[in-house]
């Protein structure tokens, strides 16, 4: 195998898990949920398979935009800024849902993952950055390293991304993010957000199970 199947796979995973980061990290105004529509026509062939996919979809088109956005704002505040005890799920951040408090050790550990992969502050308008929207922009970009260097037949640095993504998501997004995702689905009043967590749970899961196999093909990692 040349490696011109993951060069390919790579890409779409980084287009996936830029995409999904904007859930989290953009307000849906109107402008947000006109542009979504076209973004959900490219990833169509990628994610239409899960039910999380279909109830975004399903919620933008049945609702009058200008309407749906003023609803969704609302609602992303309540669910991801964590404004107030009791108004919402605490706020999406690694070291709050593995240590019950903002900016911890495990935000630094995260800090320092971005380093070793050769990166600093991923997205400084998230704050702390073990938000779940910068973490997410980090598999993507490491993705794009990694198609990077499929492209060029660089198959040991290839595999070499590939442990960095496999590390990152067994030691820091999945320990904490379908928590998350479960808490987001029983308590949204909407919808497209039930949709947006089944659709960041089912995605990651299913990207898990690719990466493994991936790190595991020997006819891939020998030359």
């Amino acid at each position: 195998m040349d490696g011109y199947t993951e060069y390919k796979i790579s890409e779409a995973r980084c287009r996936i898990y830029w995409f999904l980061a904007g859930f989290y990290m953009e307000k849906p105004d109107a402008k947000f949920i006109a542009g979504l529509k076209t973004i959900l026509e490219n990833v169509r062939s990628e994610l239409h398979y899960t039910s999380g996919f279909a109830g975004i979809r399903d919620a933008i088109e049945e609702d009058n935009p200008h309407q749906l956005s003023q609803r969704l704002s609302v609602e992303f505040t309540r669910l991801f800024r964590g404004i107030k005890r009791g108004y919402g799920p605490p706020p999406p951040y690694e070291s709050v849902y593995r240590e019950g408090r903002l900016m911890g050790e495990t935000a630094v550990r995260v800090m320092k993952f971005y380093e070793k992969a050769g990166f600093g502050i991923i997205d400084e308008e998230a704050g702390p950055q073990d938000y779940i929207g910068t973490e997410l922009k980090f598999m993507s970009l490491l993705c794009l390293q990694e198609s990077g260097a499929w492209k060029r037949g660089n198959r040991q640095n290839a595999f070499r991304i590939i442990n960095l993504e496999k590390d990152f998501l067994e030691h820091h997004i999945l320990t904490w993010v379908p928590e998350f995702c479960s808490l987001i689905r029983r308590e949204t009043r909407e919808k497209f957000y039930e949709g947006v967590a089944e659709l960041t749970c089912d995605f990651l899961e299913t990207d898990c199970e690719y990466i493994k196999r991936v790190s595991a093909d020997k006819t891939l990692s020998t030359p």
